[in-house]
């Protein structure tokens, strides 16, 4: 999983028909490593507008586990194109000075076994005196274990195509459509674009 680390410029004092007193000065998909996953957070909202959901994987067998993933924006599995979810935040920013504020964003729930999704959404930060911000789109693939599970499913598959774990054709057409998305995405977070890197590699194509 990355996260998603923004920089923003408070004004010091409302005035009578002030210009927005948040303003985002820069942004940057970066790896989740070098951020907090679940720090304090700036303002009083933030919403996510997903765009596009989908899950990256390959039908194969084995049990599922119930396990809880810690998130930031936690996204339910049955979330779709176009909803909105929203997280109260509650922090000073101080005058004149600059904060940067990192988000997470996936599953509300994975399994042990499941594969990963990939998403692609804006964030709108809004600030206590009605002002808000909205942050350029990202595409983002999450959780980092699922990518690894399925990565490892998916060489042994194409290894031993008759091992009846993964069919070798599902893996190529997934390789594919990553490959594409990550082309056509505005801003693909580091993960997401070295998964698709090794699916390719992996399907051979």
């Amino acid at each position: 999983m990355a996260a998603l680390v923004f920089l923003f410029w408070p004004d010091a004092q409302p005035e009578p028909d002030p210009p927005p007193s948040l303003s985002l000065v820069d942004s940057d998909v970066d790896r989740e490593e070098n951020v907090a996953a679940d720090i304090v957070l700036v303002i009083t909202k933030a919403g996510v507008r997903l765009s596009a959901v989908r899950e990256a994987g390959c039908p194969r067998g084995g049990g599922l586990a119930d396990v809880k993933a810690q998130y930031d924006i936690k996204v339910p599995l049955d979330a779709k194109a176009g909803a909105v979810l929203t997280r109260k935040m509650k922090y000073s920013l101080p005058p004149h000075s600059q904060e940067r504020v990192a988000f997470t964003v996936g599953p509300e729930h994975f399994y042990e076994g499941s594969q990963p999704w990939i998403y692609t959404f804006t964030i709108t930060i809004h600030a206590a005196d009605g002002s808000k911000v909205t942050v350029p789109e990202v595409t983002y693939l999450s959780p980092l274990k699922g990518a690894s599970g399925f990565l490892a499913t998916a060489r042994y598959a194409v290894a031993h195509p008759n091992g009846g774990h993964m069919d070798p054709t599902c893996v190529s057409r997934q390789a594919r459509s990553v490959a594409q998305l990550v082309k056509a995405a505005k801003r693909p977070s580091p993960e997401l674009t070295e998964f698709s890197e090794e699916l390719t590699r992996i399907s051979g194509q």
